[in-house]
């Protein structure tokens, strides 16, 4: 092993791999505290126009197409924050969330905005990888208040471009 780093090429995919480890890490904790800050602003938002108590919860909803009030009020923000929700076969990743953790679990909230497969597992931005964690912070039109980039110009801005990097 000591033998190959000391290769040059060898060394400069470990400093690759390093860069690229603490992106993630830094992405992370974005996604995580913009995530959290998302769930906040949505059942404030619950609490002014349906007067449901932001410590409401519910963990009787198991359906999308069956849902209380609340979880319904929940999954219409995630639809409206979705970058693609009027594209064909885009939208929200429902196949990633499990519902019954959508009012105590902003990280669930999250991963409706991850690509569509390999994440329902992810029960943290640590956990989740780093095309996991772009693509809910791109996908999320709520996310922009973090980044000078204009997010919706598709083919220019930092995210794209990242993704287009790791394709």
């Amino acid at each position: 092993m000591d033998e190959r780093l000391r290769k040059k090429e060898e060394q400069n995919w470990l400093k690759c791999w390093i860069a690229n480890d603490t992106t993630r890490k830094v992405l992370a904790q974005l996604a995580d505290l913009g995530f959290k800050a998302f769930y906040n602003h949505i059942r404030q938002d619950i609490h002014a126009k349906h007067g449901i108590l932001e410590t409401t919860t519910c963990i009787s909803c198991t359906d999308l197409s069956k849902q209380c009030l609340l979880c319904s009020e929940i999954g219409n923000q995630i639809w409206y924050h979705h970058r693609f929700k009027q594209a064909p076969v885009k939208g929200p990743s429902w196949r990633n969330t499990n519902i019954t953790k959508w009012c105590t679990d902003s990280w669930e909230l999250a991963k409706c905005y991850m690509p569509p497969t390999g994440y329902k597992d992810k029960a943290s931005a640590g956990e989740t990888d780093f095309n996991g964690i772009i693509g809910a912070i791109y996908n999320c039109t709520w996310m922009q208040k973090y980044f000078t980039d204009d997010l919706s110009q598709q083919n220019t801005n930092i995210c794209t471009k990242v993704i287009l990097t790791y394709v």
